[in-house]
């Protein structure tokens, strides 16, 4: 049967593929709830409430759980064409911006926004692989829970042997893309054999710890989201405090230096980030609707952040480069007329410091 697993999950694209039990994960619950308590997940309040015992719990998720089916799905470079149907959607959507002028200074957007929005292109992968199961005879539920859902997967596709938790709290894999995956998991009701817990761990490397710009890995496998690059360019809503404005640097989207520093991941097929120059990017933003965002880009990662969020980062790191390039002033000005407030303060805000 685990055999057959495999086959079928390498149809799908999904060549790493692991299988635990659906046991509850209580360490990990008590993790997640200290973080919360010590206020690290930052103004993410749904990572708070009955989430944590949710998310360790599979059987809370699904009644009659038995296994849990954990894949990991490579995203740097060719790798991630095994299974996105667009793997370069986001330059596609971007290409407006890509061909304008000047080139630089330009902003960084983040590895794994590169190609099709994985909560999507993944879960239907998932899903197919599903109901390949359920077609042939194996109890597999309906719902794909792909970093969407209530569910803990590092520390399930660390049960089920696809790796070890990191330092930086990624997982990180003895496979080429090392910590360049996606994870995506399937609660079976069948018993299926579950493989074993890699032994390997980082050892005494702190790469990431010393390597990340704002500090926001406090303790080994321990982020502080409230410092964390990825969080203030994503998730933090309203405008961005001047430390936290500053912090972001040149990332406009996301932020990969504690992966970009592993050595885990020196073998990986990696182009770096996508750098996008910020003039451009800022002109195209300004005149459109957040319908009209979602048109140009609905079928990428850039729709979790929105127009608003997107253009709040990309006036915040033009406010880094230093000394502001001919065309900067004006655009600026025009945002400080934009109907989002978060959009006008960053604008007032670089304005009155340079």
């Amino acid at each position: 049967m685990r055999d057959r697993l495999s086959a079928l999950a390498e149809r799908h694209g999904l060549e790493l593929v692991g299988v635990t039990s659906a046991a509850p994960l209580p360490e990990d619950r008590r993790r997640m709830e200290a973080s919360v308590d010590a206020g690290r997940m930052a103004r993410m309040e749904w990572m708070g409430g009955d989430r944590p015992r949710l998310a360790t719990d599979p059987g809370a998720l699904e009644p009659g759980a038995r296994s849990v089916i954990v894949v990991a799905a490579p995203y740097a470079g060719a790798d991630r064409a095994r299974w996105d149907p667009e793997p370069r959607a986001l330059e596609q959507a971007l290409a407006p911006v890509l061909e304008g002028l000047p080139k630089l200074p330009a902003g960084k957007i983040a590895r794994y926004a590169l190609g099709t929005d994985y909560h999507t292109a993944l879960r239907d992968r998932l899903e197919a692989l599903a109901a390949d199961l359920r077609s042939e005879g194996v109890g597999a539920g309906d719902v794909a829970y792909v970093d969407d859902r209530p569910l803990a997967e590092r520390a399930l596709a660390a049960r089920a042997g696809l790796g070890w938790i990191g330092k930086n709290a990624n997982l990180l894999t003895h496979q080429r893309a090392g910590s360049w995956v996606f994870l995506g998991a399937v609660i079976s009701s069948a018993e299926l054999p579950t493989d074993e817990p890699v032994r390997t761990n980082c050892g005494s490397c702190t790469r990431c710890i010393s390597g990340c710009p704002t500090g926001a890995i406090v303790a080994p496998q321990t982020i502080d989201a409230r410092r964390c690059i990825s969080y203030l360019t994503i998730e933090h809503p309203g405008e961005l405090g001047e430390w936290e404005a500053e912090a972001i640097g040149d990332w406009v989207f996301g932020c990969d230096v504690c992966q970009a520093v592993c050595p885990v991941n020196a073998d990986a097929d990696d182009g770096g980030p996508l750098a996008v120059p910020l003039l451009p990017l800022i002109e195209w933003l300004l005149p459109m609707g957040s319908r009209a965002f979602g048109r140009a880009v609905g079928a990428t990662a850039l729709t979790r952040a929105g127009r608003h969020r997107l253009l709040r980062n990309a006036i915040a790191a033009l406010g880094n480069v230093g000394e502001l390039p001919v065309g900067g002033v004006e655009l600026l000005e025009r945002a400080g007329h934009d109907a989002r407030a978060e959009v006008r303060g960053q604008a007032a805000q670089v304005l009155g410091r340079l």
